[in-house]
């Protein structure tokens, strides 16, 4: 594979901003968050393209829209509602055709189509201090507009709430649409999606690598699960554990240079949760039963793991200190089958699948098992994965053999199914901030 995944689709050629993070206009810690209400005009074309720039244009204010509506943050004017500009003004003076309707905030945008390149320029103005607030120039290809928006989106929500925004990351997931298993990526919102691997064998549990360029997954290519690396920039990969057993549910410890994984050795009467130091290819065993121990996730400092263990009987959720060697603490109780916990990126929240009746929901718990509220209550659902802002969680969702794709904000609300086009998708995982 040749295709290189994370690079960067643009170049900034130009950064326009009055002042950086001067003022933060949403407060993400308001234990209520006011809708900032903010008009888009329609998107210029400076050349004369036809249908294509029309089609472009609907793809930019799609995505555009699409990308604030899912922060939640935003109630956005109807564009119907005023005249648009006829130009691509310096100053907040379109402010004023918006501002009787209610707008705080103006985004207007102009772009320009050349021999297959897309040249985007987008402001944001403050409409009630009457002043840009930011403005941007992206170059891309055309046949994919909608990043140039995730990146404007981006810094939009930087600005704003002085966070970094989620737009521009990316989803890991695994579809059998095929007789095998095979690993996709996609932009965060399933758009894009994309096919990784092509071993025509069973490839599943994708994780990230911290830094966003490497993909973690367990391929019985090898005739056995064993962990293997991919390289997301050169689409190669490399196996990194493939002893005789299993060898699966492999993450990287936050600074990458560890992987947790569960391995089953002869010597062990189990599987057991082990260390892989990437550095010295050092094994290091850390739980030693007659359970078994797999989905291990990392606490944000890399000081515990929450995983699975059907030590108790049923399986249920437990938290085991790495350094200090306490026994492991378990969290849940209820609930007949208790797996899949992902650590929070804020160290506050575990989110896990708990099954009741027969039947699999996404739930949240704190870091000490206390506050377990259910998230969902339809479907069958499973392998939750945080954003790395922590406020969204993907999860797959299904019955009857096949799966889709569903985000939802850890307040149970925002629920939104994804659409890749790539069909039955199953475990995803959401990507670090992309370097």
């Amino acid at each position: 594979m040749t295709k290189k995944i994370i690079t960067l689709t643009f170049a900034v050629l130009a950064v326009f901003c009055q002042s950086a993070h001067a003022k933060v206009y949403i407060d993400l810690s308001a234990p209520t968050e006011r809708r900032l209400p903010i008009a888009i005009e329609e998107f210029a074309e400076i050349t004369a393209s036809g249908k294509e720039g029309a089609a472009i244009k609907d793809t930019l204010m799609g995505a555009l829209k699409s990308d604030l509506n899912f922060s939640g943050l935003f109630n956005i004017l109807s564009t119907a509602s005023a005249k648009p500009s006829a130009r691509l003004g310096e100053d907040a003076s379109g402010c004023d055709r918006w501002m009787p309707l209610g707008a705080d905030a103006l985004i207007t945008g102009a772009y320009a189509i050349d021999k297959g390149t897309l040249s985007l320029e987008v402001k944001l103005f403050d409409c009630v201090a009457g002043k840009r607030i930011m403005g941007k120039k992206y170059v891309g290809s055309i046949t994919s507009p909608g990043r140039l928006i995730h990146y404007f989106a981006d810094q939009l929500y930087e600005e704003l709430t002085g966070k970094k925004g989620v737009f521009s990351t990316k989803l890991l997931f695994v579809s059998g649409r095929t007789d095998n298993k095979e690993l996709y990526v996609s932009d965060y919102d399933g758009k894009n999606a994309f096919q990784l691997t092509r071993n025509n064998h069973i490839d599943i549990s994708p994780k990230w690598s911290p830094d966003g360029g490497r993909a973690l997954y367990v391929s019985y290519k090898s005739g056995w699960p064993c962990l293997y690396i991919l390289d997301l920039k050169t689409g190669k990969d490399a196996a990194v554990s493939c002893k005789q057993g299993l060898n699966i549910s492999g993450a990287f410890s936050p600074d990458g240079n560890v992987i947790a994984l569960t391995l089953s050795l002869e010597r062990d009467s189990s599987p057991e949760l082990y260390l892989l130091d990437l550095r010295t290819g050092g094994y290091t065993r850390l739980t030693s039963n007659h359970g078994i121990d797999v989905s291990p996730s990392w606490s944000p400092d890399g000081e515990a793991l929450a995983y699975t263990s059907d030590t108790s009987g049923n399986p249920h959720i437990f938290v085991l200190r790495i350094k200090d060697g306490t026994k492991a603490q378990r969290l849940t109780f209820d609930g007949k089958y208790n797996s899949s916990p992902a650590w929070s990126p804020d160290g506050k929240w575990i989110a896990y699948s708990r099954a009741d009746n027969g039947k699999f929901n996404i739930w949240l718990m704190d870091a000490l098992g206390r506050n377990q509220t259910q998230l969902t209550f339809e479907g069958n659902n499973s392998n939750p994965s945080w954003s790395p802002d922590a406020r969204h969680i993907v999860f797959s969702s299904g019955g009857g053999g096949l799966s889709s794709l569903y985000m939802i904000r850890p307040d149970g609300q925002g629920l939104k199914k994804l659409t890749t086009g790539i069909g039955n998708e199953k475990t995803p995982a959401w990507s670090p901030f992309i370097r």
